[in-house]
């Protein structure tokens, strides 16, 4: 009988853990197991193999939908096993993190994918930020996690969160199946030579300090931004302001990105934290020089071996400036065991040791 794998995630909505979980759908499809995704909110955006089931929750929230829901999902995964049992369940984001709360399975594991002091408690202080820090204790003490990142393994601590175990276990990214992509062609065309940015269009992505070093960079090549989010009217204003319509193109969501990303002269990261940032790793697996802020807490875990010149101060705006123009003028060479330890076969076989 094949062996079967349930994922539970939030959504498969245009965020980072939600390619992420895909791709290690993927990696799994690879070992010849069976990929279930369960989505607590209807929302399906990233194109998904037609090998893999998706079920949804139909989460609404309200003041006792979270207890509601939650026996909703439990009996929605006892359906599921009926004929046979799941060999894992791997649960994606803190939402998804609460309703499988006490769900019980041998091998389930919670994924945490970003630096949850950041994430939730960054603007909190006295009152507000005890009562966040113990629901999140509570809500993640006692389970089995896996973080994405040594500095989120490192946050999960200090945080004063006490697991039941606690492995570090890198994004997977399909080196093949990127190359197979990075050919398509574009969904954003520039008649420039360009660099590139792609994510979420958020707050904490730093998108006005992306566009001030480009501006301060006087590089000829334009600037493509591809991502969709609550930020963009914000953006669009920084654009203007600095005067750069005519230079910066913003291309919204791309379900391949990567064919963009492949023809650029360089991918940048502004970003105030991060989880782990696959996309510095996609980039660079398609030849693609990066420069990243050096914020908690992935980019130094990618780069600061092999390629630190790639880093930038968090706050050091001229540093950024000099790195882009630099790694536009002079592009680094790209150590081929940079990218190898993050390859998909890799990682799934760190998940696969996690059974019996």
């Amino acid at each position: 009988m094949q062996k079967k794998v349930l994922m539970v995630i939030d959504s498969l909505g245009a965020g980072g853990a939600e390619k992420v979980a895909l791709n290690l759908a993927s990696a799994f499809q690879h070992e010849e197991y069976h990929v279930d995704i369960i989505t607590v909110d209807n929302i399906v955006t990233y194109e998904v193999d037609d090998n893999i089931s998706i079920y949804s929750l139909h989460f609404k929230k309200g003041l006792l939908d979270y207890y509601r829901y939650r026996k909703r999902l439990h009996r929605m995964i006892g359906d599921l096993q009926h004929n046979s049992a799941y060999d894992m369940i791997i649960v994606h984001l803190q939402k998804s993190t609460r309703l499988m709360k006490g769900y019980k399975h041998p091998k389930l594991v919670n994924v945490v994918h970003s630096t949850l002091s950041q994430a939730s408690l960054s603007n909190r202080m006295g009152l507000r930020k005890f009562l966040k820090i113990k629901r999140l204790r509570n809500i993640y003490d006692g389970l089995n996690i896996v973080a994405v990142s040594n500095g989120i393994a490192e946050d999960i601590r200090q945080i004063g969160i006490v697991p039941k175990s606690l492995q570090v276990i890198y994004n997977p990214v399909d080196i093949v199946e990127l190359a197979q992509k990075a050919e398509e062609t574009p969904g954003c065309r520039c008649d420039n030579e360009y660099i590139v940015y792609v994510g979420r269009l958020a707050a904490s992505k730093r998108h006005d300090r992306a566009l001030e070093a480009y501006r301060r960079s006087g590089i000829k090549e334009s600037f493509l931004i591809i991502g969709e989010g609550e930020m963009r009217d914000s953006i669009t204003a920084k654009i203007k302001a600095l005067g750069l319509q005519d230079r910066v193109k913003l291309c919204g969501f791309q379900s391949n990105p990567y064919a963009i990303v492949k023809k650029a002269k360089l991918l940048v990261l502004s970003s105030d934290y991060e989880g782990l940032p696959t996309v510095l790793i996609e980039a660079l697996s398609l030849g693609v020089p990066v420069v990243s802020t050096d914020c908690p807490s992935g980019p130094r875990e990618i780069l600061g071996e092999y390629m630190p010149e790639s880093l930038v101060p968090l706050d050091d705006i001229d540093a950024f400036t000099s790195a882009i123009k630099e790694h536009v003028m002079n592009p680094p060479s790209i150590p081929e065991e940079l990218v190898n330890r993050f390859a998909s076969h890799v990682i799934v076989k760190r998940y696969l040791s996690l059974l019996p």
